[in-house]
């Protein structure tokens, strides 16, 4: 095989450096860094290439949006990563990428965009194109946790994953079209877990299908909502044992969970439209004013059942102090996987159920992310 080259639409915004500092240092492959302002795009790529040899970057111009400028972008390019804010045109560049003859992986949380992908499904098979979607931490990790932790039992009963985020706004420069998302993303927010065997929908006059978790150290213990995960849904099939199961998410601080949230939720159903942009504005306000330290990214995975005819229980918790940098190492660490060929196969498939589990957590431990496992 030639020269291996991955195309990084978003590749000048925050989680596309990172994902390419990581992959830089850890394969030989070539990187394209693309998005609409080709100035920026070529500045980033100037400076990876003063820090690594061989110039092995570019920088070119791309827009979601436009079909045609994706196909020309795409040119030559093996994978594209969308590491942008941009799910609202994720038909436009999965179909940019079949017709360009790449395999593709997405970091966007949107059911919306996991939809569009289903639809394609069939294409993207008969193609024999590779497609990973909900690549990062959240979603991306919490099924292989799940996955992970249940090569320890013989017969597993119980797992729950739990996360804790805690960002320090106030130092993020965050994009308007990265706002509007993380809006929309609450539109789409299911309160669905697994429990007796069956999914349901959480109730919200009461906290018994909340989650109350021990995250340890500096967090403690944390309540927990659930959050519905497309790579969560095909655990119970893969692991007939379970009888419970799910993703649960912890709040930002007090006023926006309690506060803006529910404000937020209200507007956005009675005018989806006009009220992305001041409620947006308004939650941003409202996490760079209240929230602060302890701050970090933590998942932790609770487990139960059985090994050797004996009741067991283990925990795995996984941390890193930057958010931004807990979503780039598991996708790189995916991506190595994916370059040398044990996981790459046709057909659309989340991120945390085409990994080899045990790879990964060796692979993100060793790249920064911190992995503490309990009985």
């Amino acid at each position: 095989m030639g020269e291996r080259v991955i195309f990084i639409l978003g590749g000048y915004g925050i989680s596309g450096k990172l994902i390419a500092r990581l992959l830089l240092e850890q394969t030989d492959a070539r990187l394209v860094l693309a998005g609409r302002s080709l100035e920026k795009a070529q500045e980033e790529a100037a400076s990876f290439n003063r820090t690594f040899e061989g110039e092995r970057v570019a920088g070119a111009y791309a827009d979601a949006s436009d079909g045609s400028s994706l196909r020309q972008a795409f040119k030559g390019a093996e994978l594209v990563v969308v590491a942008s804010s941009t799910s609202h045109y994720a038909g436009e560049v999965a179909c940019a990428a079949l017709d360009s003859g790449c395999d593709y992986l997405d970091i966007q949380y949107s059911t919306k965009k996991v939809e569009t992908l289903k639809a394609m499904r069939g294409e993207i098979e008969r193609a024999g194109r590779c497609f990973i979607t909900d690549g990062g931490f959240h979603p991306g990790l919490p099924a292989a946790l799940v996955r992970y932790a249940a090569t320890r039992f013989e017969r597993l009963e119980r797992a729950v994953v739990g996360s804790v985020i805690k960002i320090d706004w106030k130092g993020l420069a965050v994009s308007d079209s990265t706002v509007d998302e993380l809006m929309e993303e609450m539109t789409d927010f299911q309160m669905v877990t697994f429990k007796d065997r069956q999914w349901k929908k959480a109730k919200l006059t009461s906290m018994e299908d909340f989650l109350r978790m021990d995250f340890g150290g500096e967090f403690g213990k944390q309540s927990c909502a659930p959050m519905m995960l497309e790579e969560m849904r095909s655990l119970p099939e893969t692991f007939p044992s379970l009888k419970e199961t799910g993703f649960f998410v912890g709040g930002f601080n007090w006023l926006v969970d309690w506060l803006v949230m529910p404000a937020a939720l209200i507007a956005l159903k009675l005018w989806p439209q006009k009220a992305l942009k001041p409620m947006g504005k308004l939650m941003l306000w409202g996490l760079r004013a209240f929230s602060k330290p302890p701050y970090g990214t933590l998942l932790r995975v609770e487990a139960s059942g059985e090994e050797g005819g004996k009741l067991k229980t283990m925990s795995v918790t996984i941390h890193h102090e930057d958010g931004y940098v807990f979503t780039a190492i598991p996708v790189a660490a995916c991506l190595l996987q994916y370059l040398d060929g044990s996981i790459r196969k046709a057909g659309l498939w989340t991120q945390a159920n085409i990994v080899e589990p045990e790879r990964l957590m060796l692979d993100m431990e060793r790249m920064g992310i911190d992995v503490q496992t309990g009985g």
